[in-house]
């Protein structure tokens, strides 16, 4: 199969970025035409294709190693030749296609009760009154990003080379997997941190000295006011705490709790269902802290606890086996 030459030109203005609309929706009926569903090679030739693509990925890769080179018939060339040529303007094409792309944002916003929003990672948002939160649909390869208008507090699905970046104001914050309330308003000094695990990384971009970077450790909290971190690990700050956690299923802390509660618990936090249970586990008190725990975590360790196992499909649960007596 050989590429047509103004196939060749389109990709060549496409790099260039000079593609009409028309020029464009041809390129991409060509990109779909379908394949011939069946391409004859004998043996002997279907090894040398194999070598010779094989030893360009090599060369690409930069692991390729001085060598004699073996003469292969002409046509078999000339078929390497299109087809890596198609293959890598293909991956091109598809990638910075991908790129380019519009984003669906959501924008949830709060009004007089707190809203709970599960993020495309699994992370949980708590968005407090009279908030707004914006988020794409999917989230991109290189950092999980948000726009918080508002208070929220947050539980961040770890994942240390997954950044997580909340944007507010005049600050980003930047986390890998930690619990916290971030506060903000319409002046830097309505910004305020508080991290309950974890640590993050807040950057206030300031337009005479450049990005600042201020580390908030867990029992810590950061004012836009002192642009510096304060501890707030004593019994003083329990009653502040307590506010933050207001109307959240934050705390998961169990002790010699029904197994029935904390099912409850798991559906309102996670936006799941468990299904098939006929009173099994009613005899369990269960004693556990699943505190900012993603949800396969938290039913590993439950499951545990009662000797069951697990399936998720999609937002439903079913357990099996265990039980207490």
């Amino acid at each position: 199969m050989e590429v047509p030459e103004h196939i060749k030109s389109l990709i060549l203005k496409w790099r260039n970025q000079n593609l009409s609309k028309a020029e464009k929706a041809e390129l991409d009926a060509w990109y779909e035409s379908p394949l011939p569903e069946e391409i004859y090679i004998d043996a002997e030739g279907r090894e040398q294709v194999k070598n010779l693509l094989l030893s360009n990925i090599k060369s690409e890769l930069g692991h390729s190693r001085k060598k004699a080179v073996k003469l292969f018939p002409t046509w078999i060339k000339i078929a390497a030749a299109v087809l890596l040529f198609m293959g890598i303007s293909f991956l091109c094409y598809q990638y910075f296609e991908g790129v380019n792309s519009p984003v669906v944002i959501h924008t949830v916003q709060s009004k007089a009760q707190i809203r709970r929003i599960i993020l495309p990672d699994s992370s949980i948002v708590w968005l407090k009154k009279n908030s707004r939160l914006s988020y794409p649909e999917t989230f991109g390869t290189r950092s999980r990003e948000v726009k918080l208008t508002g208070e929220a507090l947050f539980e961040i699905a770890h994942n240390k080379h997954w950044p997580f970046k909340i944007r507010s104001g005049n600050y980003t914050t930047t986390v890998l997997g930690t619990s916290f309330n971030l506060k903000t308003g319409a002046e830097d000094k309505d910004f305020s941190i508080t991290v309950l695990t974890g640590k993050v990384e807040v950057v206030r971009k300031d337009q005479s000295l450049g990005p600042q970077k201020i580390l908030v450790a867990a029992h810590h909290s950061f004012h836009g006011t002192a642009q510096k971190a304060e501890s707030f690990n004593s019994e003083t700050n329990d009653t502040k705490i307590t506010q933050l956690l207001e109307g959240t299923q934050y705390d998961m802390s169990f002790s010699k709790v029904p197994f029935e509660e904390i099912m409850e618990r798991f559906e309102e936090k996670f936006d799941v269902k468990f299904e098939g249970y006929t009173g099994e586990y009613n005899a369990c008190l269960i004693t556990a802290d699943l505190t900012n725990l993603p949800l396969e975590k938290s039913l590993q360790l439950l499951c545990l606890s009662i000797n069951a196992t697990y399936k998720i499909d999609q937002h439903k649960i079913k357990l099996t086996g265990g039980g207490c007596f």
